[in-house]
């Protein structure tokens, strides 16, 4: 059988090819109820991986043909196929659980765990925990190892030893990943390392503390920032740049923003945005007059639906449109604003905010432009709803006090 050449495969942030395959309802059984059948593919060779998964998608589909059911085209064939799958149903023996002779290595737990957790989890959650278990056996300075073989003292060392290159939080999160591998295997497997013992866990890293607060862009620096996108020719991260700068959206959300995303309502036109980092994220976000001409100049020409041709052609697993737009940002805000390490692109909405809390403007409908939750009460939650597009002309009477004087 023929595919297209990437039908099928999809890749992890480290390059590693799997084979993603949707399983018929009436198929599903078969699997152990699951949605897809995902495999590791073990290459990054994009060639390999075709052929990798031509092998494994003709025996799928081989399997699919002969157990497809046959589609009745009568009332009476319909009775008798119903009347047939009872019959086997009622002589097929009754499935017995799988035998568990031994607890995988931990290269082999690492692939049930990523199998086991293809349908819940984020491919960006699951390229870590891949990204984790390789850090580890690069410490050790072994190709894979036992679980029982992994004490405590070891992964002592191990944390001291990513904590002289990484940020706390970093390590914390490689932590977390491991620890959950390690109570797949102690709920599969007897001879498992007991839960109540797992070594990854119990360790305080203390990543409270080591959390570094980003500061606000002073109006010099975002002017500053803007005018050399400008002169160097970056246009889609000096326009990405502006929007930050007069909406205080996050960089996805406005990498995710498309020409449909441009509304009026109540007669201001404005962002929508429809999802992002939290369930508060949704909301409606009206255009400053300073970006205006801009925007509606991008929704002109869009790129494949998308304002901006770079979030055009990020395809990534977790959905995130904006990675080329902050490793861009990152590498040229460290040249324009040397020394700056607590200023990142999050820091455009800080100033935003900063701006309309100096403006004196009322906390709630701060939130309300931010997409930041307010209140706890059911009335607030109620009102936050459903509330925005009466207050349009409201809400726009605050963005324009945002005014950073930027050429």
């Amino acid at each position: 059988m023929k595919y297209k050449p990437d039908q099928y495969i999809i890749s992890d942030s480290y390059g590693v090819y799997y084979v993603r395959i949707s399983i018929p309802v009436w198929l599903r059984n078969a699997f152990g109820g699951r949605k897809t059948l995902v495999r590791s593919l073990n290459t990054s060779d994009l060639r390999v991986a075709r052929r990798k998964r031509d092998v494994i998608a003709d025996e799928f589909h081989h399997i699919r043909q002969i157990a497809e059911p046959p589609k009745p085209d009568s009332l009476q064939d319909t009775i008798s196929f119903l009347k047939s799958v009872a019959k086997y149903a009622k002589a097929a023996p009754k499935a017995s659980a799988p035998i568990i002779y031994q607890c995988p290595s931990l290269n082999k737990m690492l692939e049930i765990y990523l199998t086991h957790n293809a349908d819940r989890l984020k491919m960006g959650t699951l390229s870590k925990t891949r990204k984790a278990v390789e850090l580890f056996l690069n410490y050790l300075r072994k190709k894979d190892v036992e679980l029982n073989d992994i004490n405590r003292t070891t992964v002592t060392g191990w944390l001291d030893h990513l904590r002289e290159t990484k940020a706390v939080q970093t390590v914390a999160n490689y932590l977390s990943a491991m620890a959950n591998i390690l109570d797949l295997a102690s709920s599969r497997y007897q001879d498992a390392p007991p839960l109540e013992t797992n070594v990854f866990r119990g360790h305080k890293l203390n990543t409270a503390q080591s959390r570094q607060s980003y500061e606000a862009f002073t109006d010099e620096e975002i002017t500053k920032l803007i005018s050399t996108f400008n002169k160097l020719g970056e246009d889609e991260l000096r326009d990405v740049s502006a929007i930050a700068a007069y909406s205080g959206m996050r960089i996805n959300e406005i990498a995710s923003l498309k020409s449909d995303n441009i509304r009026e309502v109540e007669g201001v036109l404005c962002f929508e945005v429809t999802e992002g980092k939290t369930r508060n994220a949704a909301r409606l976000v009206p255009l400053h007059s300073a970006i205006r001409k801009m925007v509606l100049e991008r929704c002109q020409k869009p790129h494949n639906g998308f304002l901006f041709y770079r979030a055009s052609v990020t395809k990534r697993q977790d959905g995130k449109r904006s990675s080329w737009h902050v490793n861009r940002f990152g590498r040229l805000k460290r040249d324009i604003l040397p020394g700056q390490e607590n200023k990142v692109f999050h820091s455009y909405r800080h100033a935003v905010i900063s701006k309309l809390n100096a403006a004196g403007v009322d906390e709630s409908r701060i939130a309300l432009l931010a997409g930041h939750s307010f209140g706890e009460t059911e009335s607030f939650k109620t009102y936050s709803k459903s509330v925005p597009e009466r207050i349009m002309k409201e809400l726009a009477g605050y963005i324009e006090l945002i005014n950073y004087n930027v050429q």
